[in-house]
């Protein structure tokens, strides 16, 4: 292509562009521009749509999670799935659930796998290893959802599932299946987790012969009275009284768990002096004083009476009173009661300063 150009003096100048390698040939398009937006507007708009559906996809994705994290969380005991609110952005034709999960494949963590838990044997005794066994126990959550996407109707509607699983296993009795009365602290949870070896030679006949011996001592119609006094039923039915029940005077070793013989000696001990007394000495060091079981028996009579004594007081003050015969019957009572009182309360102040050690 040549190029010519008249300076002010008439001079020509000539620019030969193919002398120098690159001659171009214009070409001139017009009217292409229009036609290239309508080809690209659909591209563009279809990826428009498809980011949308993306993004909404991923948000209920994360609901469903979510839901699925409530469900598990609100079916643990005590709780129930049932009672708990549903997340109101769940919609009403969308699932959800929980239930139980499969087992851990191995939980190896050192600070479970001890033997005197997960055994097999912990020295003669056989570990119930599936009781306390950390892979046991998962629930799971679960949540599904089927909705058609915002846009581009024919790819038609999208599934979400989610399932989380949780290590619900806090070893409580229900979930072990033991019997409802395991929650009581007084049962021996040891038989179930041990299968304990049985006595050798003559100790089983030895302990059936020394139960016998309790049961059938000439002592113990006279110990009746620690648990099964009648007088306290009796007043409680006549003066309609709550509970009513004799009061278990039976003085227990305390809750300890050793194979420590000390230890065990110092519990027989505390419970030698709950039954006998400690007299209170100024020391050093000094040795405050126990109560003894007799001076804690004669207390719990003297409330008794005195309530007892409060309740016919009461109805001599009554309106109207009762008839002349019936508060004669009425003081005569409150006089032998007076009178028990005034022997169980010197009974009790002889036992003040008496007592073991």
């Amino acid at each position: 292509m040549n190029c010519r150009l008249s300076g002010r003096d008439g001079h020509r100048f000539e620019d030969r562009r193919d002398v120098l390698g690159i001659t171009r040939r214009a070409s001139y398009r017009c009217g292409l521009a229009p036609l290239e937006l309508v080809i690209a507007v659909p591209l563009f708009l279809f990826i428009m749509a498809l980011m949308i559906n993306f993004g909404t996809v991923a948000a209920w994705r994360v609901r469903a999670l979510a839901v699925a994290r409530h469900a598990v969380w609100a079916s643990r005991h005590p709780r129930d799935l049932a009672l708990a609110p549903r997340p109101e952005y769940w919609p009403a034709n969308a699932g959800l659930g929980s239930g139980g999960d499969a087992d851990a494949p191995v939980l190896d963590d050192p600070r479970v796998n001890l033997p005197v838990a997960r055994g097999p044997r912990l020295g003669s005794f056989v570990v119930n290893t599936q009781l306390l066994d950390p892979t046991r126990g998962f629930r799971r959550g679960s949540s599904d959802l089927s909705r058609d996407f915002p846009l581009l109707a024919t790819l038609g509607p999208y599934r979400l599932e989610a399932k989380t699983p949780l290590l619900d296993n806090c070893w409580q009795y229900h979930q072990m299946s033991l019997p409802w009365y395991w929650h009581d602290r007084w049962a021996h949870r040891v038989t179930a987790l041990y299968q304990l070896p049985t006595a050798g030679g003559n100790f089983l006949a030895m302990y059936v012969q020394a139960a016998l011996a309790i049961l059938n001592m000439p002592e113990r119609p006279a110990l009746l009275i620690l648990d099964r006094d009648p007088e306290f039923p009796a007043y409680a039915q006549r003066f309609g009284w709550r509970g009513g029940g004799s009061p278990d005077f039976h003085p227990r070793l305390g809750s300890f768990c050793t194979t420590d013989l000390a230890v065990a000696h110092d519990e027989v001990e505390r419970l030698l002096d709950r039954i006998g007394g400690v007299r209170p000495q100024q020391g050093p060091p000094r040795v405050n004083h126990v109560p003894s079981l007799a001076e804690r028996m004669a207390s719990a009579y003297i409330n008794l009476y005195q309530s007892v004594i409060q309740e016919l007081n009461n109805q001599l003050n009554a309106v109207p009173p009762p008839p002349p015969g019936q508060i004669a019957a009425i003081q005569a009572e409150i006089g032998q009661l007076q009178q028990w009182i005034s022997v169980l309360d010197t009974f009790r102040q002889s036992l003040q300063n008496h007592g073991r050690r």
